[in-house]
C-alpha cells in the first residue's frame, strides 16, 4: 500500500497494491472516517431517468461518510457503504458504494488515529508481513495446494489419488499422482517460490523425490513431517520450532506462536485471561503483557477501548484475523485474550 501524503494531515490518498492491504484498510477505515473516490454514476434529475431507461452512467467524484466496511477473506475486493456529504448537488445525501480492489486509488481522513491503526498502517505501507509461501500437503488419499498470506490461508485446490477402495477398483498410478500435484503446483504457484511439503506417511517423501526429478527446477522446495496431512497439517507447521527460521517474520506465525503461548500459560501457570471482564480487569491492573483481540472486536467501539486501555499501560496489543485457525481460537474464548506479567487475584 502507498500514502501520498501526511496521514496526520487532513486528507491521505490511498494506492492499493494487494488484497492484503485490502484486509489492513478494513481494520483502519471505521465509520465515521471520510473517503473519496470517483465512481460512475447517474447524475441526471429523476425525470430524465424516468424519460429514458439507457441513461448513461458519467464519471463524478463523491465524498462519503463511512458507515460499513466489509471484506471478504481472499475476495481481492473492500466495500466501502456510507451516504454522500460532497459530490454533485443532486447526489447529496444519497447512499454510494465503494468496491476497492488492487490497482485501485482514494482520498481518506480520519479524525482520530488510534496506535494500533498507526501500527497496521505502519505494517501495510512498508510491506512488513508482504512475502507469500505455498504449500503442499499430502497423503496417499490427496493433496491439497495452500498459499499462506499475511491473514490467513488459502486453498487453492486439492487432487485425489483415485487410490482404490474396499468396495471399488481404479485405474490408480502413483507416478500419476504425484505427477499432477507437480503439475498442478507448477501452473498455481508463481516461479521461484517456496513451496514446503507437509503430511504424514511415505507418500510426502514421495512427492520430494518426484520433484527433484521432474519439477523442482521452477521452486525452492522443502519438506517437514507432520501427524496431519489435511491443511491443519500447515498450522501443526507453523506451531513448530522448525518453521521459525522460515517464518520468523510472517504475521500468520506471530499469530500462531502468541495464540499457542496464551494456551500454555493458561493451562499451566495461570499467567492468562480471557473473555471482556477478566482481560478488562487484568488490564486496569496493569498485568497484561500482550492482549490478543479478534479483528472484529478491534472493530467496535467496546474493543476500541480496551485496545486504548491497553496502550495506556504500554501493553502490547495484536490484532487476530478471524479467517485463521488462531483467530477461531481467540473468537472461542469471547475475542479477548491476554498474555499475563504476572497473576492477580
Amino acid at each position: 500500500m502507498k500514502l501520498l501524503g501526511d496521514h496526520e494531515g487532513d486528507w491521505v490518498s490511498v494506492h492499493v497494491d494487494s488484497d492484503d492491504d485490502l484486509w489492513y484498510l478494513r481494520n483502519i477505515i471505521s465509520p465515521d472516517d471520510m473517503v473519496r473516490m470517483t465512481v460512475l454514476r447517474r447524475v441526471e434529475k429523476q425525470q430524465d431517468i424516468n424519460r429514458s431507461k439507457e441513461t448513461q452512467r458519467k464519471p463524478v467524484t463523491v465524498t462519503v461518510k463511512v458507515e460499513s466496511v466489509d471484506f471478504q477473506d481472499f475476495s481481492s475486493t473492500l466495500r466501502i457503504l456510507g451516504t454522500i456529504v460532497a459530490g454533485p448537488d443532486e447526489t447529496l445525501g444519497l447512499h454510494q458504494s465503494f468496491n476497492i480492489s488492487p490497482g485501485d486509488s482514494f482520498d481518506l481522513v480520519k479524525q482520530n488515529w488510534s496506535e494500533t491503526q498507526r501500527k497496521l498502517l505502519a505494517e501495510a505501507t512498508d510491506n512488513t508481513y508482504s512475502q507469500k509461501f505455498y504449500f503442499i500437503t499430502i497423503d496417499d488419499e490427496a493433496a491439497q495446494l495452500v498459499m499462506l498470506k499475511s491473514y490467513g490461508l488459502q486453498s487453492l485446490g486439492k487432487i485425489d489419488s483415485h487410490r482404490p477402495g474396499k468396495d471399488y477398483e481404479s485405474d490408480f498410478s502413483e507416478t500419476q499422482y504425484l505427477r499432477e500435484v507437480i503439475d498442478s503446483a507448477r501452473k498455481m504457484f508463481p516461479e521461484g517460490s517456496t513451496i514446503v511439503i507437509l503430511g504424514a506417511g511415505f507418500t510426502r517423501e514421495k512427492l520430494i523425490k518426484a520433484f527433484r526429478s521432474y519439477g523442482s527446477l521452477k521452486f525452492q522446495v522443502l519438506t517437514f513431517p507432520t501427524t496431519r496431512s489435511d491443511a491443519g497439517a500447515v498450522w501443526e507447521f507453523l506451531n513448530s520450532q522448525e518453521s521459525d527460521a522460515l517464518f520468523r517474520n510472517l504475521r500468520i506465525s506471530d499469530e500462531s506462536r502468541l495464540v499457542e503461548s496464551f494456551l500454555k500459560h493458561l493451562k499451566t501457570d495461570g499467567l492468562a485471561a480471557y473473555g471482556i471482564s477478566e482481560v478488562q480487569r487484568s488490564l486496569q491492573a496493569g498485568a497484561v503483557e500482550t492482549l490478543l483481540i479478534s479483528e472484529v472486536k478491534f472493530r467496535t467501539e467496546e474493543g476500541g477501548a480496551m485496545v486504548d486501555l491497553a496502550h495506556n499501560y504500554s501493553t502490547n496489543v495484536h490484532i487476530v484475523s478471524v479467517g485463521t485457525d488462531p483467530g477461531k481460537i481467540v473468537s472461542s474464548f469471547g475475542g479477548y485474550c491476554a498474555i499475563l506479567r504476572y497473576r492477580i487475584s
